[in-house]
């Protein structure tokens, strides 16, 4: 699955695309609450002060793991096609990490930005 051809095509394409997700959001965030753009967690959509909030800070969180995911991504397919093992493992080594890179910048990000909204508001 990783080669010289394709080594795009990785952790390392996931962490840019949350990259240029973050941006958006950062720099165009939602304006009112909704069901369609930004953070849509119950805790972000109890007004407007917390939506504001936690779009503001989920974009920056966004930005930041894509920046760690791209740079590990680059490590791992540089570690991948230096390393010589069969293609079944390399195979299953990269769906994995895929899925690694996929889920947990995404559960870093709500574990982050619910953990400023409950600092930052009291309930």
């Amino acid at each position: 699955m990783i080669s010289g051809s394709n080594w795009l095509i990785g952790p390392q394409l996931i962490g840019v695309l949350l990259i240029i997700i973050g941006a958006i959001q950062h720099f165009f965030p939602p304006k009112r609450i909704n069901n369609y753009y930004g953070y849509r967690m119950p805790s972000a959509q109890k007004n407007q002060q917390t939506w504001d909030e936690a779009n503001r800070y989920s974009a920056i969180c966004m930005i930041k793991c894509g920046v760690v995911v791209t740079i590990l991504g680059v490590i791992l397919t540089f570690i991948f096609m230096q390393t010589t093992m069969p293609a079944n493992l390399r195979d299953g080594l990269a769906i994995f990490t895929l899925l690694v890179s996929g889920m947990a910048p995404v559960l870093v990000m709500i574990v982050a930005t619910e953990k400023h909204l409950s600092k930052k508001f009291d309930q």
